[in-house]
């Protein structure tokens, strides 16, 4: 049983935005990867930003949280893009 109350959601994100990133990473081309990955990354840092000085307190850190959870997906899911399979038009005929 997995008891670890308010941080299941944080764990939870943080292992859905590195999939995403891997999945995408199989069916699109590395560059595009790479863009996503970037923007998005910007999008986390800059509302890591924005919960530590315009929001604060526990609200703040709380999103601080998730934002920090998922640029730490992306970030890894980044790093382990380049060794996933792309999939090409023969593995759709075989598979």
């Amino acid at each position: 049983m997995l008891m670890l109350e308010g941080w299941l959601p944080i764990i939870v994100l943080f292992f859905i935005s590195a999939c995403l990133i891997v999945v995408m990473a199989r069916y699109t081309r590395n560059y595009i990867v790479f863009s996503l990955s970037s923007l998005l990354g910007f999008v986390c840092l800059g509302t890591i930003l924005y919960s530590i000085f315009m929001v604060g307190g526990w609200d703040g850190m709380a999103i601080g949280f998730y934002a920090i959870a998922a640029f730490l997906g992306l970030a890894i899911g980044t790093v382990i893009s380049p060794f996933i399979k792309k999939k090409t038009r023969a593995d759709e005929r075989v598979g």
